[in-house]
């Protein structure tokens, strides 16, 4: 029936069509077949007369050929393939199905489990719920417009289909019979194909009205969810800061007290556990990278653990890295590493799931604590994380009954009084201190703030106050492990480098220490800082107005950038910096110049100083390209610049290209003994402006490299560190015997440290008397020891001849 239907409707649209162009094919002669009927028509042009020859041209134009009747037929057969192509449904297409089927889910899930009780405790739930919410609403957004597209492109497929077959060349073939019969095979086929394409594109059409709809049920959903949220913090902050209950000094009033049962408990606790089972299954992907990175740390504990032993069991030998932690609780310190790293992940986590993970944490710290920590220290801090865990359950199941507000302002003020034990004990020399003392001291402003708001009934609020004042107090202490931990990482590794390399020798722990600290304690302060607000349910506010303010694009001139990319721009030449400075106790540097500067060691420096400098330059071009800076919109900068060098910054950038010379040329090395421009001592520093000599009288000259590269220089150690020592010294006797002299001479001089033996001394007597004689000795020493040298063969000289009886001036 449908080929039928196909039949008549081109026979109908193409009967104006053929009535002129077919005149030739419907005549007496239309029973032959095509290819005769073809031959006859051109024979009939060629044999009419000259009147009708501009009519036959006419009519031959009109002709058709079999080519053209398959041309058209493939034609036809290529939209339907193109048709069929862009109607198609991907795998994108089941990936938006998937992930609609897991949204549905999800907003069904958040809708079931903000069911319950709706006071102050659950206000960071709620903010929990919302922060998903949102990016579900961002997320269907997203998949509505990447349908909308798919649905755009489906639906124009459908409508070409309807035109594919307006063909003029190929209605005239379906609508002859003989020809239809010619094509049979192929027109077979082709219908075939038609009815396919025709079915999939309405079935595909129909799958993604389907999906919109399903999507466009979960939008409203979560637009109502969003919007019901707000109307629940816009009545629940109110109330956390109004008076929940009468003050603690009135008499108690039934109708604020609600009524405890174990039902309600359950409750609670059905609630707390529906949060944080929505929260794990939502934060997989953060759960893996804690994974991914508790599985790096053990696995380097791993490998490290025969450096660690032989640390332990050599622990005067390898005094200078002051390890605490890992060398006796390598395990413990690693927990305490990772759960430290756990706000930038937890920071919309539930406060039963923070809870569970701070408990794990606290633990940790005690058992690292019990053995290295003093016992009065101890005592306070195992009753702070008593009194943290009677917080938490407080805060989770207590009602404001007068008996319960009690038990919750003597927690509150056993975390002031053990606090402020905590805080006594602390000393400028105190390591940390400047972390230390601001977080005792709002830690415990937030609990004396907490124990006023009990007193005049705000009970919520008091309670919140009361955790995030012993998180603010035991997390800065935890973090103070926190930071020296990874301190301890670094120096084990730069140990480990050491001693595969061969280096035996101590580095001074301190400079590294000196330029990490800074960069952890930052980080410090971020995750402290995140808990706190985070306790105080106002990380939610204050993170999004420093986002806001970070993120917002702010245009100088021509020039917009965003503060994000500033500050990226600093940090990773920060970083650079730092990388460049640990590298070179990673190759063997002690940190100690006159250790470091040695003649063995001096082509190591510099070829050091090539890969810090290639770290620099590397750190610079990583910080423009990660920052984004608009360096197409500096050009009249770097314009101006150009001007500047060519007119009033010759010097500098002479400097500057004459220290990548110095420093890939060779010709001067860290730890060469040079003169130049008037000045003798030892290369200290190669720098990109400026070089620096110490010399032996302890100053430091620093020297433009533009000055060094335009003069002569003497190079004492450019190929050894060998230089010649010049002693002229007169001899008195009554019977000098030259071979006596020289004999004590060599003997001497052969015994005399860091000589070098394998240059025989040279004797010149430069004046000679029956009585004296003036002698020259010239002979070799390494140019470190050049004066100690000097002045230690004159010492023996005197005292060999002296006992020969031969007086020595």
């Amino acid at each position: 029936m449908r080929r039928l239907f196909i039949f008549y409707s081109l026979l109908f649209l193409g009967m104006g069509c053929f009535g002129q162009s077919n005149a030739a094919l419907v005549s007496p002669s239309s029973n032959l077949p095509v290819s005769q009927k073809v031959t006859k028509d051109s024979l009939k042009t060629k044999a009419g007369p000259a009147k009708r020859m501009h009519k036959k041209i006419i009519m031959s134009l009109d002709t058709l050929t079999l080519s053209d009747y398959t041309l058209s037929i493939e034609r036809v057969n290529d939209n339907l393939n193109s048709i069929g192509d862009s109607a198609k449904l991907g795998y994108d297409v089941k990936n938006i199905n998937h992930r609609i089927d897991a949204m549905t889910k999800e907003v069904k899930q958040i809708r079931l489990s903000m069911k319950g009780r709706q006071t102050g405790i659950h206000l960071k739930n709620l903010y929990l719920y919302q922060s998903f919410t949102s990016k579900l609403d961002d997320e269907t957004d997203l998949i509505q417009a990447q349908l909308n597209h798919i649905y755009h492109r489906v639906y124009h497929a459908k409508q070409h289909l309807k035109k594919v077959l307006s063909d003029s060349v190929f209605r005239k073939l379906y609508a002859d019979k003989e020809l239809r019969t010619t094509f049979d095979d192929k027109l077979i086929r082709l219908e075939w194909k038609w009815n396919r394409t025709d079915s999939v594109t309405k079935a595909n059409v129909d799958t993604l009205n389907a999906m919109k709809v399903r999507l466009s049920d979960n939008g409203l959903d979560l637009a109502n969810m969003l919007s019901m949220m707000d109307k629940r913090l816009d009545r629940t902050v109110p109330k956390l800061f109004g008076p929940e209950v009468n003050c603690l000094w009135e008499p108690e009033r039934k109708d604020t007290i609600p009524q405890k049962t174990d039902r309600k408990t359950i409750s609670i606790i059905s609630a707390e556990q529906k949060a944080i089972s929505f929260y794990i299954d939502q934060t997989w992907g953060e759960r893996g990278i804690v994974f991914v990175l508790a599985i790096v740390l053990f696995l380097w504990l791993f490998l490290k653990r025969k450096l660690l032993k032989t640390l332990r069991v050599q622990k005067d030998s390898y005094d200078y890295l002051h390890l605490q932690y890992l060398n006796a609780h390598p395990l413990s310190s690693l927990i305490v590493l990772l759960l430290c790293l756990m706000p930038f992940f937890d920071a919309y986590a539930p406060t039963s799931y923070i809870s569970i993970e701070y408990i794990l944490l606290l633990l940790a710290s005690t058992l690292i604590f019990f053995k290295t920590c003093h016992r009065t220290f101890l005592f306070n801090w195992v009753a702070l994380v008593i009194l943290f865990v009677a917080d938490i359950v407080a805060h989770f199941l207590i009602d404001p009954t007068f008996i319960e507000r009690l038990l919750l302002l003597a927690i509150q003020a056993g975390i002031i009084f053990f606090s402020v034990r905590l805080y006594r004990r602390l000393t400028k020399e105190t390591p940390f201190y400047g972390l230390l003392k601001p977080a005792f001291l709002i830690g415990i402003l937030s609990a004396s703030l907490g124990i006023i708001y009990n007193l005049f009934g705000r009970f919520s609020l008091s309670g919140m106050l009361g955790i995030a004042a012993i998180f603010a107090v035991t997390q800065a202490l935890v973090l103070t492990i926190f930071i020296q931990v990874i301190i301890e990482i670094i120096l084990i590794q730069l140990q480990s480098s050491r001693t595969k390399k061969g280096v035996t020798k101590p580095f001074d722990t301190m400079v590294v220490i000196g330029k990490i600290k800074m960069p952890l304690l930052i980080i410090a302060v971020i995750v402290w800082c995140t808990m706190f607000t985070s306790n105080l349910n106002v990380y939610h506010y204050i993170s999004n107005v420093i986002v806001n303010a970070l993120t917002c694009t702010r245009t100088i001139g021509s020039i917009s950038f965003q503060l994000t990319s500033v500050i990226l721009f600093f940090v990773i030449i920060w970083f650079a910096h730092i990388l460049q400075r640990l590298l070179s106790f990673l190759f063997g540097e002690t940190g100690s110049e006159a250790e470091d500067l040695t003649m063995e060691s001096k082509g190591q420096h510099s070829r050091l100083m090539i890969l810090r400098l290639l770290v620099l330059i590397g750190g610079y071009l990583l910080a423009i390209a990660a920052s984004g800076l608009p360096i197409d919109k500096l050009t009249f900068l770097l314009g101006a610049l150009g001007v500047g060098i060519g007119m009033g910054l010759q010097n500098i950038v002479n400097n500057f290209v004459s220290g990548i010379i110095l420093i890939f040329d060779g010709s001067l090395q860290i730890g060469d003994e040079i003169e130049v421009s008037g000045q003798a001592g030892k290369v200290k520093e190669l720098g990109l402006r400026a070089s620096t000599l110490s010399t032996p009288d302890g100053a430091e000259v620093i020297i433009p490299n533009g000055n060094i590269l335009s003069q002569n220089i003497v190079n004492w150690t450019f190929s050894n560190d060998e230089k010649r020592v010049i002693l002229t010294f007169s001899l008195s006797g009554k019977e000098l015997d030259a071979n006596v002299m020289n004999e004590v001479i060599n003997d001497t001089i052969k015994n005399i440290p860091n000589v070098i033996s394998r240059k025989k001394p040279v004797i010149l007597y430069t004046k000679v008397t029956p009585e004296s004689c003036t002698i020259t000795v010239r002979f070799w020493s390494t140019i470190s020891h050049f004066d100690l040298v000097k002045s230690e063969a004159m010492q023996q000289l005197s005292a060999a001849f002296q006992a020969k009886k031969i007086g020595f001036e």
